[in-house]
């Protein structure tokens, strides 16, 4: 097992091995194999099951004690602090009722890294839209956590004097607060990417880990786009819940 557990590590890959070491240990902890309060193997029981280096084994724990997983104690060893399999608080709702919703109830904080006007980019509607467009790039945080980087788009014509009131608060708040006539259909599409340097650092996450991109775009009664946000989400922390209905007897 050991020898198996070691060649899978060391296949190609560009991360470091302390990395993958890491996210061995902390998928461990997410299936609750090490429940709070348990006392993990020791350094060097770590060593001969993976078959790397303590400087290896040390600097992966190194980062989940950073990460307020394990506390490491002289003499007594290491022990499981933090709940990994809790740590996806954040639902990606499938309707827009519950997203309003879900949005209210995370109290959300936000810092402004741009705003500008211009045209809407292509990859929200995959061809070019009419009209000029008010957008905003924030990033969003929850009790000081920060779970998401969007950038938003709202038609120009929609924000018009109240662009204020817009920067002051959600943007799909904002919108369906003072726009709620406009908001006839919505569609939105997930795919998992990796973090760059700049989503990391605004994230506080390591480079290359799975993040969520969600395009979420909402029209109007006359198929006008009037809305819509590029959101990425750390995949850690989300969760998604959908209604499967049986399938209907033939």
């Amino acid at each position: 097992m050991a020898n198996t557990i070691n060649t899978t590590l060391r296949q190609q890959s560009r991360l470091p091995l302390s990395l993958k070491v890491k996210y061995t240990l902390r998928a461990r902890l997410e299936r609750g194999e090490w429940p709070v309060g348990t006392r993990i193997p020791t350094l060097l029981e770590l060593v001969e099951e993976y078959g790397v280096s303590r400087a290896t084994v040390r600097a992966a724990l190194d980062e989940l004690e950073r990460e307020g997983l394990i506390e490491r104690t002289r003499g007594k060893g290491t022990y499981v602090i933090g709940d990994a399999s809790k740590e996806h608080w954040l639902m990606l709702p499938t309707d827009w009722s519950a997203l309003i919703g879900h949005i209210e109830h995370l109290k959300v904080t936000f810092t402004t890294l741009e705003k500008g006007k211009g045209e809407l980019p292509v990859e929200f509607a995959g061809k070019p839209v009419p009209g000029k467009f008010w957008w905003t790039s924030r990033v969003n945080a929850t009790e000081g956590v920060p779970y998401s980087m969007n950038t938003v788009y709202v038609a120009q014509r929609l924000v018009g004097k109240r662009e204020k009131e817009f920067e002051s608060q959600p943007v799909l708040l904002a919108m369906q607060r003072l726009h709620p006539d406009q908001l006839h259909s919505a569609h939105q599409t997930l795919t998992v990417r990796s973090a760059d340097a700049v989503v990391a650092r605004h994230l506080n996450i390591d480079i290359g880990m799975p993040i969520v991109r969600v395009i979420r775009v909402a029209r109007n009664a006359q198929d006008e786009v009037v809305y819509a946000a590029k959101v990425l989400y750390p995949a850690k922390y989300l969760y998604i819940e959908n209604e499967l209905k049986p399938f209907e007897p033939t």
